[in-house]
């Protein structure tokens, strides 16, 4: 049976949710479940405090049904199982997540999926900055793993992204994949000013139209990569309807030549 989570009261404290994932929980019983202590504001607290308990976790299946927009760190570091949320969800949802699957049917604040490894993260609603990006002061961001936002995102996503792919169905902020190291950011809908900036590696595919870009980018060819195709054909396998409406020729831009210009940027032809 799925353990489910609904809130008691709404407080504006936030809570955090780390370290409390599906593997973690499995092997206790729902006593000791309902007394794990979380974080609300600068106290812990039982979980039984502050959110209904009920089901099994043996399963690794959780359900979380409500407003858990000021719940931060679900599913964060998760290994294995899924976690559904019927409502919003706040900060570092996914963040270095290595396996199992996060389902949102909302929004979700900023920095979802930072720092990712593996795993999936699909994400019904629009969500913040930093999606798939790399935690502060560190190297690297995403290095992992796939997120697919069927709504808008800020600006900074893909930020220093390793490996994984990252698909957004609507708009994208500006500083798209800034400092990119590899990887795939795929945006459907428009694109904010200096995409790519500074990236070394790694694929944007602006299939909505894009912006100037930096003049760091050079024009290559215009293209119908096959890798391109076969993206879009698992796209459309899932249902996406967007996918099987978007031509697979491209012009390809190299860049950033400032930092040897083995990025490519694809934009869509007309």
């Amino acid at each position: 049976m799925t353990l489910t989570l609904r809130p008691r009261l709404l407080d504006r404290l936030p809570v955090s949710l780390a370290g409390v994932t599906p593997a973690a929980l499995a092997g206790k019983s729902l006593r000791q479940i309902e007394q794990t202590p979380v974080w609300q504001g600068n106290r812990q607290l039982p979980l039984a405090e502050l959110y209904e308990v009920s089901g099994s976790a043996a399963d690794l299946h959780w359900r979380l049904e409500g407003d858990f927009s000021r719940v931060h760190n679900i599913a964060s570091a998760m290994n294995e199982g899924a976690v559904h949320v019927a409502g919003d969800v706040g900060r570092h949802a996914g963040q270095q997540m290595r396996g199992g699957k996060l389902t949102v049917e909302g929004s979700a604040g900023d920095w979802l999926g930072a720092a990712m490894r593996g795993g999936s993260i699909d994400l019904q609603g629009d969500t913040g900055n930093h999606v798939g990006g790399a935690l502060v002061a560190a190297k690297v961001g995403m290095r992992g793993g796939r997120i697919l936002v069927r709504g808008s995102v800020g600006t900074h996503a893909a930020e220093r992204m390793r490996r994984g792919w990252i698909t957004v169905l609507s708009d994208c902020g500006e500083w798209a994949g800034h400092q990119m190291r590899a990887g795939t950011l795929m945006v459907f809908g428009s694109c904010g000013p200096r995409p790519g900036a500074s990236m070394r590696r790694g694929t944007l595919a602006l299939l909505g139209g894009a912006p100037e870009l930096l003049p760091t980018f050079r024009y290559a060819c215009d293209y119908a990569p096959q890798a391109l195709a076969l993206m879009l054909c698992d796209l459309a396998e899932q249902g996406i309807d967007a996918a099987q409406n978007v031509s697979c020729n491209v012009a390809i831009y190299n860049g950033d030549l400032l930092e040897g210009g083995r990025g490519e940027v694809l934009v869509a032809r007309g």
